[in-house]
């Protein structure tokens, strides 16, 4: 199969297919396939340029028009991503993906499709840290800033690709990986492009949710486009692991490297755009959380029974075939003879292409769902009080390169071209500055007096998406077993009650914490491990496992249902592990009330911080030995209940899951309700007595706590509230800063 790919398009497809149609005759070959790495401007007519974000001088119909109307017809299969300038209005049409023409195939916001074998999946849009964690709020007609936020990259979309399993043999993504650069030759880019070199240098040039998923998919090959220029790479893997030809293309220029054709082994032809199975089950089963206003979507509410969703897909494709739905247009076509007569507004008009898709998955249609009114207001006030950022710079410092290369045609003085970069640069960290100093403030209130050089941002400049990275980490294994979050929370506590927060859990070796019986049945470890390798190659030596433990338990809490809330970072590893410091440090399932508050107290947390981190028992598992003291064998070794204050038809329950002599490695989830769902309930069962250990059922008997587990029965908002300030206050534990401890360059070892 001969596939042609395209960097930035800009709108001139007749020039393309002319380039494409020559090197077929000069070359004597058939090329099967187009791919276009965005910037498409799929414009239909006038009214489209407005939700264009480009300057007015530089709006123009160009090409795509023709063949929407149907006046030309694509020579060649073509597929395509949207990059930072489209027209928006069209893209949301087709947000699930889509014939924009006939023939054109718009791979919507994310998609994957497959053309004869070859599976194809792309991200459109770019990068922008400010956007990624919140929802599709823009709609059209757009303002000032939601023109330009609307094709910012967004961790749902991410987060579905995250699902994927199955190989996908072709990416395509508009900006760069972060990070790419180091797999190719990068000093004979920055001689082309010099105003590179210090995003390059401090790994922003490019996009941290691209990087994720390079890790994640190991495509045979990933094409970008956006910074204008030919770039090449070759990714390994790890040792022996497979390889990622990375290419990156200019725009279509005369003159510039803007085509590659390539060949690829496939099944024989002919070839069609087909569906793919995996996503559109993938599609089905995240659409219910699809998140329409400023709120990001709750991943911990996702069913994750993937394989009932996989045959209900694939018994409707049988039943219907793969091909998609026939392009249907939705707009009048642009008309050369009546140009100037754009109209006003003219809605939200629903693709009846995007339409028979959601019917055919059973889905609704929430795409002209409008934000809250607040999502959609804008005004130069509101931006000023937010410092002197520039709310049109992107992720990477070098917002836009068609910003620069227009300055560099007004003016061809490189100077300003280096003065624009550093003039956003300075702009950013400035806000940066701000929002620390005012975090600050609050943190300095209610932490302890160990946490004093913790800071929010704290790898703003070191590291840029350490956070990010730990976070999609946590989120991809949560997805793929809801066991992770319960383990992350109590590796935490293990972690920081015992030598402080600092890591020393995760040392391994004979006498170390690991290896005392207490410890022996802790998981999450290869969450962590895979976590911090992943930032060993991005931010070599900088972030701590210690800040990785922590930061992976507050998003195992929200990647379960539970509160999204911001912890300082700045811990430094720890030096000693000592398994004998772990029994006098931990609490028992058997301690009474005044045991744990003796301990608690000892560590700087209070009876309500004992109350409000106990609610941790929400999620998790437990042996059977960590609550066989509630029951007693008999004489013919069947077990009866000890404890009377078990409901009784509990008690049953655990009995049959744990009998006499029970499989040591059997566990039982902590919350027989909601066990995978970071909520209240913990205190509910509770006020029922069915909560699991004997240290959890004191809370509901002592005087001193029981009103607080009424209130949080009561009261999900208090208790998620009250979790957000123990949290805080337990990640602060004992941490090491400045010169103490290390930074490991791996977790389970100190550094030689």
């Amino acid at each position: 199969m001969r596939i042609a790919v395209e960097g930035c398009m800009h709108g001139d497809l007749d020039t393309v297919y002319k380039s494409l149609q020559y090197a077929e005759m000069k070359h004597s070959i058939k090329i099967d396939l187009l791919l276009c790495c965005g910037d498409f401007q799929a414009v239909r007519n006038e009214e489209d340029l407005e939700s264009l974000n480009v300057p007015r001088k530089y709006r123009a119909m160009n090409s795509f028009w023709k063949y929407y109307s149907g006046e030309e017809v694509a020579p060649y299969p073509t597929i395509f991503i949207g990059g930072n300038h489209e027209a928006s209005n069209y893209s949301w049409e087709l947000y699930y993906g889509g014939w924009a023409a006939p023939n054109i195939y718009f791979l919507g916001f994310a998609g994957v499709v497959k053309f004869g074998n070859i599976r194809i999946g792309g991200l459109s849009g770019i990068y922008n840290s400010r956007d990624y964690h919140l929802g599709h709020y823009e709609r059209p007609p757009y303002n000032e800033k939601t023109i330009r936020s609307v094709y910012h990259v967004r961790e749902y979309d991410v987060h579905k690709f995250m699902q994927v399993e199955e190989p996908i043999d072709i990416f395509l993504s508009h900006d760069w990986p972060v990070g790419i650069t180091d797999y190719g030759k990068w000093e004979e880019l920055v001689r082309r492009k010099p105003y590179f070199e210090k995003e390059i240098q401090e790994k922003t040039l490019g996009s941290v949710a691209a990087a994720q998923l390079l890790e994640k998919l190991k495509p045979p090959y990933w094409f970008s486009a956006h910074l204008h220029c030919k770039f090449s790479a070759l990714v390994q893997h790890g040792e022996g692991g497979p390889l990622t030809k990375f290419l990156a293309l200019d725009k279509c220029l005369p003159g510039r490297p803007f085509l590659q054709i390539l060949e690829i082994e496939s099944e024989p032809g002919p070839y069609e755009i087909q569906y793919d199975e995996e996503w559109l089950a993938i599609t089905r089963r995240f659409n219910s959380i699809f998140p329409l206003t400023r709120t990001n979507a709750t991943f911990g509410s996702v069913d994750l029974e993937t394989e009932d969703c996989r045959q209900w897909v694939r018994s409707r494709l049988q039943a219907r075939g793969t091909k998609p739905f026939e392009f249907v247009r939705t707009v009048p076509c642009y008309n050369p003879s009546q140009s100037g007569s754009k109209g006003s507004f003219s809605g939200y008009p629903r693709n009846p292409q995007t339409e028979s898709f959601l019917q055919f998955l059973g889905l609704p249609y929430l795409l002209d769902c409008m934000s809250k009114p607040r999502d959609l207001s804008y005004s130069p006030a509101s931006s000023n009080q937010r410092g002197s950022f520039d709310d049109d710079s992107e992720a990477i410092p070098i917002d836009d390169v068609d910003e620069l290369e227009e300055l560099a045609e007004d003016d061809d003085e490189e100077t300003k071209i280096r003065t624009l970069v550093d003039s956003i640069v300075m702009e950013r960290r400035e806000v940066v500055f701000s929002a620390t100093l005012f975090i600050l403030v609050l943190f300095s209130i209610a932490a302890s007096p160990s946490s004093a050089n913790l800071s929010f941002n704290f790898y703003a400049a070191s590291c840029p998406p350490a956070e990010f990275m730990v976070r999609n980490t946590v989120m991809s294994a949560s997805s793929d077993d809801p066991t992770i979050p319960g383990k992350l929370l109590r590796l935490l506590f293990h972690d920081c009650f015992v030598e402080g927060c600092d890591g020393s859990v995760l040392l391994q070796g004979n006498g170390t914490e690991q290896s005392d019986p207490a410890n022996r049945s802790v998981g999450g470890f290869s969450v962590i491990d895979s976590a911090k390798r992943l930032l060993e190659i991005f931010c070599p030596g900088t972030v701590s496992c210690a800040d990785i433990v922590a930061l992976a338990a507050r998003d195992a809490v929200e990647a379960a249902g539970g509160p999204a809330i911001q912890i300082p970072t700045g811990r430094r590893d720890g030096m000693v592990s000592a398994a004998s410091n772990v029994r006098p440090n931990i609490v028992d399932t058997s301690f009474s009330v005044d045991e744990m508050r003796k301990l608690f107290s000892s560590k700087g947390l209070s009876l309500e911080d004992l109350v409000t981190l106990s609610g941790a028992h929400t999620i998790g598992a437990a042996h059977c030995s960590a609550f066989s003291d509630r029951f007693k064998e008999d004489s013919k070794g069947k077990l009866k209940l000890a404890d009377t204050s078990l409901d009784r038809i509990y008690a049953d329950e655990l009995m049959k899951k744990c009998p006499s002599r029970a499989n040591p490695a059997a566990t039982v989830n902590n919350d027989p309700e909601t066990s995978f769902i970071f909520d209240n309930q913990y205190y509910r069962n509770l006020q029922a007595h069915k909560g699991l250990f004997q240290s959890d059922s004191v809370l509901l008997n002592d005087a001193g706590t029981r009103k607080q587990v009424e209130d949080f029965a009561t009261h999900q908002a208090a208790f998620f509230e009250s979790w957000g300030q123990s949290f805080l206050k337990l990640t602060s534990l004992g941490v090491k800063t400045g010169e103490a401890g290390e930074i490991r360059r791996s977790c389970s070892t100190r550094n030689m």
